[in-house]
């Protein structure tokens, strides 16, 4: 993406949006300060067994994508400028624990605080910028945006985090911490309330009816099934990456050159890639060929190149990161066609529920195969592959046929 095409982008958003774009560049500095070398931390440093470090990864993505669910029906009724500054406050709590946490429960714990503010302030986040846009095309320019900023924030939060590895572990849970808290000033000072939030009311539905009608939306339900592989493939750079590099025999700086392969693609590409989108790919095909592409990633570890190992893991970065570009803009974008605007905060937030649950069990069973010493890995890899294809090309029938609902 030139320069210009940014600022003419720039230009066109409210205040407000370009608050939380920046928010979402900071959001992921200091997320991805700490989360790509958590595994790598608990399993050579505290020697927790993969089983174990599973279990600790997957309590992070439970509590939050979990519960996002409670915390997007906040938002809804009292406000998303609140939970997002609640959030924010709880996360710098989780990262504190994990930083100086040396033992499984306060591990656990500070995993449960990490992911339960990220609940509580991204339904919120995604929810608030929806409202910018007026129509369709606006909303998917502005969520490309937002994922442009956050391969910014993906791109340098592992080489902060690795200049405090060198140090302790322990400095790079407080340092996100520290961040975070800073964080929390910046937005109450400077993000705006939304004052064309139409909070809803318990007056009008019972929280549980609303939940009851979102779940009847077998429009919406299929969309989010299709998704559950987005997010499953998403929570294995912190769990199937971090294993393989170290059954290699290869350091954790194999780790940050594929999270900086990643991010340079994403801060290059994402803008590009959005545009052919637009104007040629559709969204259909770009959602269905973007999980066939992360799936597909995970065969690049069938192959183990002599004396060039890395190799396999930097091509993985780079299939992974075209697959993520052509789908995650466009599955935020979409979820607004499903709802009135008075429910984006709980539609954002069963979305990611649901994906938190299948990304938990996910990672609890993918975790508990890569721990059985007689099984051969290339099984997971292929079985991930295929779950790219289905998943696939389910997403694309979905999204045509909404597609057609929406022209008709």
């Amino acid at each position: 993406m030139n320069t210009s095409d940014f600022l003419n982008n720039w230009r066109r958003l409210s205040a407000a949006s370009r608050v939380l774009i920046l928010n979402s560049f900071t959001f992921n500095l200091g997320f991805y300060m700490l989360l790509p070398y958590l595994a790598d931390h608990l399993q050579r440093s505290l020697g927790l067994s993969p089983w174990y470090v599973g279990l600790v990864i997957g309590l992070r993505v439970l509590s939050q994508q979990g519960l996002f669910l409670i915390g997007g029906t906040l938002g809804d009724y009292l406000g998303y400028k609140r939970l997002i500054l609640l959030g924010c406050l709880i996360r710098v709590l989780g990262f504190a624990l994990l930083g100086l946490a040396q033992n499984l429960p306060l591990l656990l714990l500070g995993a449960f605080f990490t992911g339960f503010a990220g609940a509580l302030f991204t339904p919120s986040s995604n929810a608030y910028l929806a409202y910018q846009a007026p129509d369709q095309v606006q909303r998917n320019r502005i969520f490309a945006m937002q994922n442009w900023a956050r391969e910014g924030g993906l791109l340098l939060g592992p080489l902060v985090g690795v200049s405090f590895m060198a140090v302790s572990f322990m400095w790079v849970g407080l340092v996100s911490a520290l961040l975070f808290l800073a964080l929390f000033f910046i937005q109450w000072c400077f993000l705006p309330e939304l004052s064309e939030q139409v909070k809803r009311s318990a007056t009008e539905q019972r929280f549980w009816q609303q939940w009851s009608s979102m779940i009847k939306n077998e429009h919406f339900m299929g969309f989010i099934l299709c998704a559950c592989a987005f997010h499953l493939f998403f929570q294995q750079l912190y769990l199937s990456l971090p294993n393989e590099i170290s059954r290699r025999g290869l350091g954790s700086d194999v780790i940050t050159w594929v999270f900086m392969t990643t991010s340079i693609l994403g801060i290059t590409l994402q803008m590009p890639i959005s545009r052919w989108v637009s104007r040629t790919l559709g969204s259909a095909k770009a959602m269905g060929l973007g999980l066939l592409l992360m799936g597909g990633s995970f065969l690049c570890f069938l192959v183990d190149v002599a004396d060039f190992s890395w190799l396999s893991f930097i091509a993985y970065g780079v299939i992974f990161s075209l697959g993520s570009m052509l789908l995650l803009p466009l599955l935020g974008a979409h979820i607004p066609l499903f709802c009135d605007k008075s429910e984006l905060g709980s539609y954002y937030g069963l979305y990611s529920c649901v994906g938190g649950i299948a990304a938990f069990l996910g990672n609890v069973i993918i975790g508990w195969l890569l721990s059985l010493d007689g099984l051969n890995h290339n099984w997971i890899w292929l079985a991930l592959a295929l779950l790219g294809t289905l998943s696939g090309m389910g997403m694309y029938r979905q999204i045509r046929s909404l597609s057609v609902q929406q022209s008709a």
